[in-house]
C-alpha cells in the first residue's frame, strides 16, 4: 500500500513539473495593485470634492478584489455594494447603469442571475480591447457613484 501511495505521489509531482511552454503562454493584461491604488485615490479625491463618503472597490477580470476601501463616514454596507458593482462590471463588460436600465425598461430576466448588482456605479476597466477588471463605488446617489468611479478610471489606469 505504501508503494502504491508513493508511486501516486511521484506521478502527481510530475504533473506539476510539466507545464505549458513559454512560447504557448499568452500574457494577458491585468490590473496591477499600483493601478488600483491610483484609481482608488482618484476616486476618493473626487468623492471628497463632492463631499461624499463612499466605498471604492477594484477587482480583476475574475472578480477577485485587488483593493477595497471605505472612506470615513461611509456605511459599512456600501463596501459590499461597491464590490458587487465592480464584479458585475468586470463580468459583463459594461457599466452597471446599462443593466439597471434594462431592468427598469421591463427586462427583469437579469434579476435572476445570482450576485449581480444592477445599480449604477460600476464600470469595467479595459486595456486595449479586453476587459481586465472593474471598479465599483457606493455611498452616494447612483449618478454620483458613477461619476466618482469614472474619476477613478480617468485618473488611475496605467494598465495599457
Amino acid at each position: 500500500m505504501r508503494i502504491l501511495f508513493g508511486a501516486l505521489a511521484a506521478m502527481a509531482g510530475c504533473l506539476f513539473c510539466t507545464g505549458i511552454p513559454a512560447a504557448a503562454q499568452t500574457v494577458r493584461p491585468m490590473v496591477a495593485l499600483q493601478d488600483a491604488i491610483r484609481m482608488a485615490a482618484s476616486a476618493a479625491s473626487k468623492a471628497s470634492a463632492m463631499q461624499r463618503a463612499v466605498s471604492i472597490v477594484v477587482v480583476n477580470r475574475e472578480g477577485r478584489v485587488i483593493l477595497a476601501q471605505r472612506m470615513d463616514g461611509a456605511s459599512f454596507v456600501s463596501l459590499k455594494v461597491a464590490e458587487g458593482k465592480a464584479i458585475t462590471a468586470a463580468a459583463v463588460g459594461v457599466p452597471t447603469r446599462m443593466l439597471e436600465q434594462q431592468v427598469d425598461g421591463g427586462k427583469p430576466a437579469s434579476l435572476s442571475v445570482p450576485d449581480v448588482v444592477m445599480v449604477t456605479g460600476g464600470l469595467p476597466i479595459a486595456s486595449a480591447s479586453a476587459v481586465i477588471g472593474g471598479i465599483g463605488v457606493s455611498g452616494g446617489a447612483p449618478d454620483e457613484d458613477e461619476t466618482i468611479a469614472q474619476a477613478g478610471l480617468s485618473g488611475g489606469s496605467k494598465a495599457d
